[in-house]
């Protein structure tokens, strides 16, 4: 057992929340909505579809604070998974989000590394 273990799984579907069928989530499972998945932000992991690490960053930014945002970047550049140029072209591409200014100003620091 890990720490993260209690965590629940965040999966994120395309498409729009205001789709008539309806699509509770199992438990320990939370359910994000996005109206597009461009396919760049999508790749494949063991046969299982998931957001690329910079799409994962961008949608962090939801989540976290900028402290904990900076601290995964971190993380993301130490395991080199973070590619500058990916996030930015991710962060191009999601509907307006409250985030998006702390974002970006993350994006600019570690840019400037």
């Amino acid at each position: 057992m890990t720490e993260f273990d209690h965590l629940p799984i965040d999966i994120t579907i395309p498409g729009s929340a205001e789709d008539p069928r309806t699509q509770s989530a199992p438990e320990g499972v939370v359910i994000h909505r996005v109206p597009y998945l461009h396919p760049d932000d999508m790749t494949t992991l063991d046969g299982i579809p998931i957001t690329t690490p910079a799409r994962t960053l961008v949608d962090l930014a939801e989540v976290l604070d900028q402290d904990e945002l900076r601290a995964t970047f971190e993380t993301a550049r130490q395991r080199g998974l973070l590619d500058m140029d990916a996030v930015r072209a991710s962060r191009s591409r999601v509907e307006w989000r409250p985030s998006l200014a702390m974002l970006d100003e993350v994006i600019e620091e570690f840019a400037r590394h």
